[in-house]
């Protein structure tokens, strides 16, 4: 696109792409735009300004990355495409200019977007907003950035070199943030970081921030996003068994369950100590969901090393796995080391471990039936059929003629049908 100036009220669309933090930081610039006077449209109406939020933790995410930039360029031929985020840090432009992106904004450069579309003209010269501005979602669930950056440098992680050091936002502008959202109506709140466990602002933790957040009124459940072992997951988790609105699901990353493997890795803590972990959460909350990321094919994993982390992913009752093949990250420790999996070795495995947690997510489901549980509805239909989450992080399917979206309803599931909770 030329550098034309788009007329008050552009429309805007954005794609994003990754994490949960990620999310957070496209709900933030979503509010930037908006307050700049743009209309917010959806990802495949037509608009003047797409952005491309991305992400570079793996392969498959850059390639997605390069994707959804070609395929803004292809959709909206006379819009102007923004490409923001950890792949314009973590790989070379080029490749991004080449798939149609006129702006490549890193990441300290990304929330001064305004300012950046209207230096090249794309934007006209109104007034910048003069207030912080709260994040502006969608849905019903509400993420909320509390902290970025990451120190502890795994030998697979390109998050250090994308998004800096650990640094956390201040305990007041978070709670300010978290009540503007509770009066929009959203009333769960998901924490998120690039090392959530890492929170810190001055005498701050994340248990005073969790203390202080579950005191806003309208707001009825809190979500973690991740927390690393080796932060403050014991303290959380007795959080969790004593409070109404943290919802009993933990995101462990686990990564390998053999211990050699961890060390090459980096990682702060063997399978033995991650087994405790999860025996002392599961002895204070015995239905809790239990998360992790898993990473298959890491250089020089062997067959028992594979079969080690099976293992330790039968024994253990998770209910949500996030299964990822390795891929090289240029600029990390890992990028040197000898000894490559196979690509379809690491397939192989992948789609085991999919398969397992598959099945132990399907089980994990079946505990409740008969037992009453808690859904913030998603969508409701025109004829009540409504569905949404548990707080374990279960999906679930009700009819409740006269709810919408945001509700928090209560049923006693008869059924499951795979992983999802029926009435």
């Amino acid at each position: 696109m030329n550098a034309e100036a788009t007329p008050y009220g552009a429309a805007v669309s954005f794609k994003t792409i990754g994490c949960r933090l990620n999310q957070a930081e496209t709900a933030m610039l979503r509010a930037l735009l908006a307050e700049a006077g743009c209309r917010i449209v959806r990802v495949h109406q037509p608009c003047d300004i797409a952005i491309v939020h991305g992400c570079a933790v793996t392969r498959n995410a850059e390639r997605d990355t390069l994707r959804a930039v070609r395929q803004a360029r292809r959709a909206h031929p006379a819009a102007f495409v923004v490409l923001a985020g950890c792949p314009v840090e973590a790989l070379a432009p080029d490749a991004f200019e080449r798939a149609g992106a006129d702006l490549l904004l890193d990441q300290n450069a990304k929330f001064s977007v305004v300012a950046e579309l209207r230096q090249r003209g794309v934007l006209p010269p109104t007034r910048c907003p003069q207030h912080p501005v709260a994040p502006l979602f969608e849905n019903t669930r509400a993420l909320l950035k509390v902290q970025d950056g990451c120190d502890f440098r795994c030998a697979y992680c390109i998050v250090p070199a994308a998004r800096g050091p650990a640094r956390s936002r201040p305990l007041d502008a978070i709670l300010r943030d978290a009540r503007r959202l509770a009066d929009r109506g959203h009333r769960e709140i998901v924490l998120t970081g690039a090392n959530l466990g890492c929170y810190a602002h001055g005498t701050a933790n994340l248990l005073d921030l969790l203390a202080a957040v579950e005191q806003i009124p309208g707001i009825d459940r809190i979500r973690l996003s991740s927390i690393e072992i080796s932060t403050v997951e014991r303290p959380v988790i007795d959080f969790m068994a004593r409070s109404a609105k943290l919802c009993p699901f933990l995101h462990l990353p686990l990564q390998s369950g053999d211990d050699q493997v961890l060390r090459a890795m980096g990682r702060r803590y063997s399978p033995a100590q991650y087994q405790d972990v999860v025996r002392y959460a599961v002895e204070k909350i015995p239905l809790l969901g239990l998360g992790a990321d898993i990473l298959v094919g890491f250089p020089a994993e062997s067959e028992e090393a594979f079969a080690a982390t099976c293992r330790l992913v039968r024994e253990l009752p998770f209910s949500n796995l996030h299964v990822f093949p390795y891929s090289t990250r240029p600029g990390t420790a890992a990028a040197r080391l000898p000894d490559a999996v196979q690509p379809r070795e690491k397939k192989r495995r992948a789609q085991l471990l999919v398969r397992l947690g598959r099945e132990k997510r399907e089980t994990f489901a079946q505990r409740f039936v008969g037992r009453e549980v808690r859904v913030l509805l998603e969508r409701v239909d025109d004829h009540g059929s409504a569905a949404g989450w548990t707080g374990e992080y279960l999906p679930a399917r009700v009819r409740r003629p006269r709810t919408k979206p945001g509700d928090i309803v209560a049923f006693t599931p008869s059924r499951t049908d795979g992983d999802v909770l029926l009435e």
